[in-house]
């Protein structure tokens, strides 16, 4: 990473690197409730975000993606690593410490009627962060900043004394939007946020999401199984299996020149009309593994179509090619 200028040393930075992140869940049993294993959900990941960029972050169910966003905020605490952001590392904080942080990475999940209180009304719900941070001089002040949000976010002021059931569910995920821009944040993370929506009301979601993003200059970590939706919003994808990132790169290298036989597997699946995509006929067969026994050697070496007597021995070290970065000793430049 090159020196920040002078007189503002995050310059150059990214606003968040994630080095060696690990989060893993004990598996106990007993009648003493034992440790007898580990659910390795993430197992040592490094990523970057940068200031109003969208990285996705993509994968099969139960790879860990959602692990990786809930352990940036600490919703579960990783074990080792570090979470840099803006420079400091949120891991070494205490709770006390953490808190002026919350405000500045927000979260936004799948299911925005369990997201909501269904207690609270709409204006509640969305000042309730604003008190919590001090934001707003008082309840009016507060109460025009939730107008000026639910404008933002294309509703009608006026339904701010409804209750979140009186919502459709497009309308309940902007609700969910809106209250994590009250806090000012810089990062969000977005949890497949549009995947519990039918196809046209996502598309209006990731518009506004795009909007948001050039009008505040937000970051995003979106977390998708959804490649169409990745293409369309982020910048730069990274690729999950098994609680490891195996690739990353810019989106456009990514869809048109994979190099990880688990990208290709995921890019053959997308359906397409169009006769002139270029086709990857690397499908992934079999079962993904249990990230409390992964296999040996490269994690993926059980499906992939390209496997070599190395891969069930070695795990793959990180290999560098142009913009991009991939785990699997096809992309070694010395094996060509």
């Amino acid at each position: 990473m090159s020196a920040a200028i002078e007189g503002s040393p995050n310059a150059c930075e990214p606003l968040l690197r994630v080095e060696g992140l690990r989060t893993w869940f004990p598996i106990r049993a007993g009648i003493l409730q034992r440790t007898v294993g580990n659910v390795r959900a993430v197992d040592n990941i490094d990523f970057e975000v940068a200031a109003g960029e969208t990285l996705a972050l993509v994968g099969e169910s139960g790879c860990g993606k959602t692990t990786v966003g809930r352990s940036l905020l600490r919703l579960v605490e990783p074990q080792a690593g570090r979470v840099l952001f803006d420079g400091v590392d949120l891991c070494t904080l205490s709770k006390r410490e953490l808190i002026p942080y919350r405000s500045d990475i927000q979260i936004v999940f799948q299911d925005p009627m369990a997201s909501l209180d269904p207690r609270m009304r709409v204006r509640d719900a969305i000042a309730e962060g604003m008190r919590s941070f001090g934001i707003g001089a008082n309840a009016a002040e507060r109460t025009e900043r939730v107008a000026a949000l639910l404008e933002r976010v294309q509703l009608d002021p006026a339904w701010m004394s409804r209750y979140p059931h009186e919502f459709s569910g497009g309308q309940r995920q902007r609700l969910c939007i809106a209250r994590a821009l009250a806090v000012e944040p810089r990062l969000i993370v977005c949890d497949e946020a549009t995947s519990a929506l039918d196809v046209s009301i996502q598309a209006q979601i990731l518009n506004l999401l795009r909007d948001l993003q050039q009008d505040l200059g937000l970051a995003y970590l979106f977390i998708t199984h959804d490649l169409g939706v990745v293409r369309y919003l982020a910048d730069r994808v990274a690729v999950m299996y098994v609680g490891e990132i195996v690739e990353q790169g810019p989106t456009e290298q990514i869809f048109e020149r994979p190099s990880h036989p688990y990208t290709q597997g995921l890019l053959s699946a997308i359906p397409s009309t169009d006769p002139g995509r270029r086709g990857i006929s690397a499908r992934v067969i079999g079962d993904v593994p249990s990230p409390a026994n992964p296999p040996d050697g490269c994690r993926f070496h059980p499906r992939c179509p390209q496997a070599f007597e190395r891969c069930g021995r070695e795990r793959p070290p990180t290999y560098f090619a142009g913009e991009g970065s991939s785990r699997c000793f096809l992309s070694d430049p010395a094996a060509g």
